[in-house]
């Protein structure tokens, strides 16, 4: 019975602790994201906007250039290099989390982009965007087949 005694603070912050990782477990949305709700924006390109859409952009948004090299930082007034390498780093978390706006990815490689935008959508960015250069968005542009099935064209 004296172990009891000796071990019954360290059982109960151990029977604490288990509960509450059963209770962020189990409720939903705490450990887990909805992914359906996450990645809605891409399937249904409202997470994409073109040069001529963003002209006629209304509010304030800011254009980051995630190339490692800044190229287009001379196309578009007021926008910010962050390359993707560097986008964790604390004093460029600051800078995105201080603008009040839609904040706009822009890089000469679209899985670039697309890659920053989930990272930031992850990490609870709102209005966020690619930059596409094209209007028609993602056409395929290959005939998909199944293996082993060949192409008489």
């Amino acid at each position: 019975m004296q172990n009891w005694k000796e071990y019954s603070l360290v059982i109960a912050i151990v029977l604490v602790i288990i509960a509450m990782v059963l209770v962020k477990t189990l409720t939903s949305g705490h450990f887990r994201n909805d992914a359906e709700k996450w990645a809605g924006p891409s399937f249904n390109r409202s997470n994409l906007i073109t040069a001529g859409q963003l002209k006629a952009f209304t509010g304030e948004a800011l254009v980051v250039d995630v190339t490692a090299k800044g190229d287009f930082l001379k196309q578009y007034s007021g926008a910010i290099s962050i390359p993707a390498s560097s986008l964790l780093d604390k004093t460029n978390q600051r800078k995105l989390r201080a603008h009040n706006g839609s904040i706009i990815l822009v890089s000469d490689d679209p899985a670039l982009s697309a890659r920053m935008w989930m990272l930031l959508s992850q990490m609870g960015y709102t209005h966020l965007f690619i930059l596409s250069d094209s209007s028609d968005i993602e056409v395929l542009n290959y005939k998909f087949q199944e293996e082993g099935v060949k192409d008489v064209h």
